[in-house]
């Protein structure tokens, strides 16, 4: 349980329900259980994406993935393939997935206000002619991330449109992630030789 005590929680469904009421018929009906010619249309041009995970005691994790558009593979109507590129070499994602391959993905594509939600079972894969067909820049990954779907459904624009998304610039007050990690990590380095650090490997090791 949090720190905090609040009147009125929610504790069951029945509660919910009596509040937020029941979807409509439409909503209720827009899941589909493959990827259809419109989902794949999405996916095409999305260059953005998040995939949720968890370990075998549940504790969840979301990361993001981003490439050009249409980074992530649509084999077929039931299988969708998500390359590993450089990163901070933590593994959140595959590690959860070896406990628990149920993952979660939403795609985003700038511009449009619909976003794609997605979830099925993920699979870790070293296939040789799979992973050469998903380099980029002569970078071969090391793994890809087979998802086994299960639903699909696209989400309304509410949200998009409340957040102003593809409208804003920058990030006024925030510091920049070399401040971050300083603190975050307790590094023995000033924010300055971080963040030159940082900004070295952007430039050199995206792929």
């Amino acid at each position: 349980m949090g720190a905090h005590a609040f009147q009125q929680e929610i504790t069951s469904e029945r509660e919910l329900r009596e509040i937020l009421g029941t979807p409509s018929q439409r909503a209720a009906d827009k899941v589909i259980d493959h990827i259809d010619k419109h989902c794949a249309a999405l996916i095409g041009q999305s260059p953005f994406m998040v995939i949720a995970s968890a370990d075998a005691e549940g504790n969840i994790d979301v990361s993001p993935k981003g490439d050009p558009a249409g980074f992530v593979k649509v084999l077929d109507e039931n299988t969708l393939v998500i390359p590993d590129r450089k990163g901070n070499k933590r593994g959140d994602t595959f590690s959860n997935i070896l406990q628990s391959p149920k993952v979660a993905l939403i795609f985003l594509t700038p511009g449009y206000q619909e976003t794609l939600r997605v979830s099925g079972s993920a699979r870790i894969v070293r296939d040789p002619a799979l992973l050469k067909s998903l380099a980029h820049e002569g970078s071969v990954p090391l793994f890809a991330t087979v998802v086994d779907v299960e639903k699909a459904l696209f989400h309304c624009a509410k949200c998009i449109i409340r957040s102003g998304l593809w409208e804003h610039t920058g990030a006024e007050g925030v510091p920049n992630f070399g401040e971050i990690l300083v603190d975050h990590a307790d590094l023995d380095q000033t924010p300055e030789q971080v963040q030159q650090a940082i900004d070295e490997s952007k430039m050199t090791s995206l792929y």
